[in-house]
């Protein structure tokens, strides 16, 4: 995978890039990290969110480094929250819209659906990662690595795909092909448009006659074939002048030596289900029957605390106020400089940050 992380001054596209940090991961280990930016004012840096940096959005020559590296690996690009890195890059001409792009907040949500958060501050937080969260984007990039790690995700979903938790059936397809062949031997061969051929077949027939099969056009590519409406790889495979044939050239082409009469494609349906499961918490026995204050918590997190602290920790009262120092402990979000927790340590009152909290109550180890 490619991990990525962008900086801009807004959430609109047209407040441009100012950095670009990429991160490019071999088998969990680290190959190539790149920073592209172009420095404006260097005592502002560490500020962060691009603070210090000039505009590269139409940078043509920081553009052609982002994209040689692109093409280079051909891996699929993954960002925290990746729809918004990728609507910049995109719009800019930095990443073909087609490219496949994953987002790590979904994949670290299917590992562990139990957190009270998936923000990156959050989760170093949470997985004990001592690193500060300074929104420059090579530090960012590093970040993610490292949660990436520690939380281990092994289900990723490219971007725009349905959610498995929404699907009534999940389809797994796959082809069977006999005989070999070595007329495609070597070739980096993509497969794009509508066709009546299934692509995973396809796919495996290419694979079966020597070829390597690669997802995006690049100036490697020796063969680009098309079905109805291939879209933007056509355009760049003729930008760059590779050949391009249709899928009942390639049928024809690998017939002579395949046996495409015994050819199968085998589809495993795996039933998924929508019926919400009891969450089980590790009860925290000194907490039962205090008094715990919440109120510095997000209010949209704040009625999933105290349902766990009433149903599965039967602590006595809960609090909610500002105010509210006469209690036994104090739950209070991770970021925030609080009057109140302030107090409270004057008073040798426990506290206890959210992510503290949420690793008590899953019993989280490393």
């Amino acid at each position: 995978m490619i991990l990525l992380d962008i900086e801009t001054m807004d959430f609109g596209v047209e407040s441009g890039i100012y950095e670009v940090a990429l991160m490019v991961i071999e088998n969990g280990v680290v190959v190539l990290t790149e920073h592209i930016a172009e420095v404006d004012n260097e005592t502002l840096i560490h500020l962060g969110m691009g603070e210090g940096y000039a505009d590269i959005s139409e940078d043509d020559s920081k553009k052609d480094q982002f994209r040689s590296i692109i093409n280079r690996y051909n891996y699929p690009v993954v960002a925290h929250n990746v729809p918004f890195d990728r609507k910049f890059l995109v719009h800019y001409g930095w990443l073909d819209e087609d490219h496949e792009c994953y987002d790590s907040i979904r994949a670290i949500k299917y590992a562990n659906s139990d957190l009270f958060s998936y923000s990156l501050g959050y989760l170093l937080a949470f997985y004990n990662i001592n690193r500060p969260l300074t929104h420059v984007a090579l530090d960012d990039v590093k970040a993610l690595y490292e949660v990436i790690l520690k939380a281990n995700p092994t289900l990723w979903v490219p971007l725009y795909k349905v959610a498995p938790s929404k699907l009534k059936n999940f389809v797994e397809a796959t082809a069977n092909v006999k005989g070999q062949s070595t007329v495609f031997q070597e070739k980096r061969i993509v497969f794009t448009g509508a066709s009546p051929f299934p692509r995973v077949l396809m796919k495996e027939i290419a694979s079966k006659c020597g070829a390597i099969v690669t997802g995006s056009v690049s100036s490697k590519t020796d063969l680009l074939v098309c079905g109805e409406r291939p879209g933007s790889k056509l355009d760049k495979a003729r930008e760059l002048g590779i050949g391009i044939q249709t899928d009942e050239w390639f049928i024809d082409a690998v017939s002579k030596d395949l046996n495409l009469e015994t050819i199968s494609v085998t589809r495993q349906s795996i039933a998924a289900t929508n019926e919400k499961q009891e969450k089980k918490f590790v009860e925290i026995p000194e907490w039962e029957g205090r008094a715990v204050n919440i109120a510095l918590l997000p209010i949209r997190i704040q009625s999933r605390v105290e349902d766990i602290l009433v149903r599965h920790i039967e602590v006595g009262k809960i609090n909610k106020g500002s105010n509210g120092y006469k209690v036994d402990v104090i739950i209070h979000s991770d970021d925030g400089d609080y009057a109140l927790v302030k107090k409270a340590e004057e008073l040798q009152i426990e506290t206890v940050p959210l992510s503290k909290f949420n690793q008590m109550i899953l019993n989280y180890q490393e």
